[in-house]
């Protein structure tokens, strides 16, 4: 019953490129974040001046005035078959723990599905194999890691591919070699 009751409360989708944010926009985002990724606040925002780029999209959800769901579309290049691309890294999806297997993060995806059929873009992720089956709801395809390399980013979790998957969402061409991503 508390979960028809929320989904019935109004709540709104704000996108936004990077270089429209506010501060206190930032700020809500950093701290929204912190609650999965527990780094300090001032760390999240570093992470976000230095790496979310002015033309990147930030998808927020709203309810009752407090950013309640977030992803951030990166606007990236890769190459494909040797010729260069524009994609969307799908990075940053995150819905607030107190509102989450209650359909938010489902409407959350769903907006950003509809902003990439708009841009006609391809998008790429990286997920753990626990959240395959989630994507795969929403039409993201898995990527065999014989099929993608990511050319620019250490992150730790990319040491153990065993337990890190790629996954693409609108790519229609046909992909005969390696495509090479780049993050930042």
């Amino acid at each position: 019953m508390i979960k028809k009751l929320l989904l019935k409360k109004k709540y709104v989708f704000i996108s936004l490129k990077t270089k429209f944010l506010k501060k206190n926009q930032i700020a809500s985002i950093c701290k929204l974040k912190n609650s999965v990724w527990p780094w300090s606040l001032p760390k999240q925002i570093k992470w976000f001046k230095k790496n979310v780029k002015e033309n990147d999209i930030n998808n927020m959800m709203i309810l009752n005035n407090q950013i309640i769901g977030y992803t951030l579309l990166r606007k990236r290049k890769s190459y494909i078959n040797n010729k260069s691309l524009i994609y969307y890294y799908f990075d940053t999806f995150v819905v607030e723990k107190k509102y989450r297997k209650m359909g938010f993060g489902k409407a959350l995806i769903l907006f950003n599905l509809k902003i990439l059929r708009k841009l006609k873009k391809h998008s790429f992720l990286t997920c753990t194999t626990e959240h395959v089956s989630f994507y795969r709801k929403y039409n993201w395809k898995i990527l065999p890691y014989a099929m993608f390399k990511i050319m620019d980013h250490k992150h730790f979790w990319f040491k153990n591919l065993l337990s890190v998957r790629g996954m693409t969402f609108n790519l229609k061409r046909k992909v005969n070699k390696k495509i090479l991503y780049y993050f930042n």
